[in-house]
This record gives C-alpha cells, sequence and structure tokens, in this order.
C-alpha cells in the first residue's frame, strides 16, 4: 500500500462476525463488483455503436485520463492508495476499447 494511505475502519458494519461470515461478505461483494463489471461492458457496447454512428474513433487517449483521474481523486477521498484504484480502473478501461473494438470488427 501506498505511504500515507489507510483503509477506513469500516468495523461497525461487521461487527462479530467469525471468519466464515465475513469470507461469505466478501463473496456477496465480488458478485457485486462482477455484476457491475458486466453493467460496464454492456455500456461500452452501446457506446462503440454510438462511436460508429458517428465515425469516432474507439480510443480517446484524453477521456481516459479523465477518468483515471477522476478515480484517482475518488480513491483519494475514501483513503484508498490511489495508484491500485488507477490500475483497476486502467484495466476495465482496456476491456471496454478492446470488446468496443471486437463489436466494430476491428480486431
Amino acid at each position: 500500500m501506498h505511504p500515507g494511505f489507510l483503509i477506513p475502519s469500516h468495523r461497525y458494519l461487521y461487527p462479530d462476525l467469525s471468519l466464515q461470515e465475513l469470507r461469505e461478505e466478501i463473496g456477496a461483494v465480488d458478485q457485486d463488483i462482477m455484476e457491475l463489471i458486466s453493467r460496464r461492458m454492456d455500456i461500452a457496447l452501446r457506446i462503440a455503436e454510438s462511436k460508429s454512428e458517428t465515425g469516432l474513433p474507439t480510443r480517446d487517449p484524453e477521456r481516459v485520463e479523465e477518468v483515471l483521474s477522476a478515480v484517482s481523486r475518488q480513491a483519494v477521498s475514501l483513503g484508498l492508495d490511489p495508484v491500485p484504484v488507477r490500475d483497476i480502473f486502467a484495466l476495465l478501461i482496456r476491456m471496454s476499447e478492446d470488446l468496443q473494438d471486437r463489436k466494430r470488427g476491428m480486431v
């Protein structure tokens, strides 16, 4: 973890849960994350259609930087290390761009 960034304490959300119960909570959060990734990819497909209709390229480096800067700021405001958060979102953006390329027949 990057120095100076601490994970906020959320003990009040999970008082007195056993290890197994905490693991089940993580599993539920993981499922939520997967559903959100799927939703993000569905939106990326709609974006591909819009870009095709308007003749825009799949990749937009300025937009990518806007998104990465925004999530970095959000991470800091939540007490998270922005470096791995930015890495996660860079990967999500690459997944979206690759999916858009496939949708547009560019791969």
